[in-house]
């Protein structure tokens, strides 16, 4: 299970990455409507994991642009 968990924090880290490029707001209820059937530990861990992702790629487009991070 901790593999399949791990699995799913990375999956939802990239797709917090890619929501953002795609120019979804910063909401992890995107990513926890895929897995409805965890705990709700879990789901509160997929959600930093997105959030995350979305911060992140924030973070380095905001420095590719040259503004201040």
């Amino acid at each position: 299970m901790i593999a399949t968990l791990e699995s799913k924090l990375k999956a939802a880290y990239q797709h917090g990455h890619m929501d953002f490029l795609a120019g979804s707001p910063c909401d992890p209820k995107t990513a926890l409507a895929v897995y409805s059937n965890l705990s709700e530990e879990d789901k509160k861990l997929i959600a930093e994991s997105w959030i995350d992702g979305w911060h992140n790629e924030s973070l380095r487009q905001s420095l590719l642009e040259g503004t201040p991070a």
